[in-house]
């Protein structure tokens, strides 16, 4: 491989070793992350034809604000959970008025994970819209987002 599409920060923060990784990184074992020299080895991976985008994953404004000051690229992406539970209705905006694309993860709650919400495929309104269209949750979750990013 030549080089990889999108290259993330896949979170601001860092976590010490743990054993409980597949749990919820108790508040002790979360150490702030240099993200700024991370950042700037990120951009001369795109430089350097390694990487065709650069961006960021779980970060709020106040965090895209702050990389913003110092970068010399701006960050193509972020990706956060988003899902009709959880619209992101702020981030968005903030992101669209940087140019920064936003992408979904867990658009359909993540049930069953440690850190992840029934409030989407349990959800009775979705579920009353899916009945009236002959659709599953799943497809009406999913036609949501759609919205969220096409009807802003």
């Amino acid at each position: 491989m030549d080089y990889v599409d999108l290259y993330l920060i896949h979170w601001p923060i860092s976590a010490k070793p743990s054993e409980k990784l597949q749990s919820l990184i108790p508040k002790e074992d979360l150490v702030p992350l240099d993200y700024k020299g991370v950042w700037e080895a990120m951009e001369e991976c795109q430089r350097l034809g390694l990487t065709k985008f650069i961006g960021v994953s779980n970060f709020s404004s106040k965090k895209i604000e702050a990389l913003l000051a110092f970068s010399t690229i701006p960050p193509s992406v972020n990706q956060v959970e988003m899902n009709p539970a959880w619209q992101q209705r702020q981030l968005r905006e903030f992101c669209k008025s940087k140019s920064i694309i936003v992408t979904a993860f867990s658009p359909l709650g993540a049930a069953g994970s440690s850190w992840g919400t029934n409030q989407v495929m349990n959800n009775e309104a979705l579920k009353q819209i899916a009945d009236a269209h002959g659709k599953t949750v799943a497809q009406v979750a999913l036609h949501s987002f759609y919205q969220f990013v096409f009807d802003g």
